[in-house]
């Protein structure tokens, strides 16, 4: 019989503690968790008709309650054409709206392709406006 200290099992008979494989197999399965969940970043994006009658604004959101660094959109027209648009902090629950007026007078058109991408995550999170 063994009993659980801590993070290890007490094994009576050889008078030490010894790894759990229940526990190891509850580590790796959480970090295997963890890392798939924190592949791309926590940003929904929506779009708008600019109010202005300059092409569409993309709409971002931080859906997390941490803030998220060094945020980058990238926009590429269906012409091939592309843009980009660095934040250095998104604020957790924070929207933005990034059109022609933050890309130097560049009107998004429909069909474009965005993608964002943020500090400390592998890939970004993309949609075809």
């Amino acid at each position: 019989m063994n009993a659980v200290i801590g993070c290890r099992a007490w094994n009576p008979l050889k008078g030490r503690a010894v790894r759990s494989p229940a526990r190891t197999v509850a580590i790796v399965s959480l970090s295997l968790l963890v890392t798939a969940c924190a592949l791309k970043p926590p940003i929904s994006i929506g779009k708008k008709e600019s109010a202005v009658g300059q092409g569409i604004v993309v709409t971002l959101t931080n859906t997390s309650d941490e803030h998220l660094h060094d945020v980058i959109v990238s926009i590429e027209s269906p012409e091939g054409e592309s843009k980009q648009y660095v934040m250095p902090t998104l604020s957790p629950h924070e929207s933005v709206n990034v059109g022609w007026l933050k890309l130097e007078g560049w009107p998004i058109p429909p069909g474009s392709k965005v993608s964002v991408t943020a500090k400390g995550f592998q890939m970004a999170v993309s949609g075809t406006l």
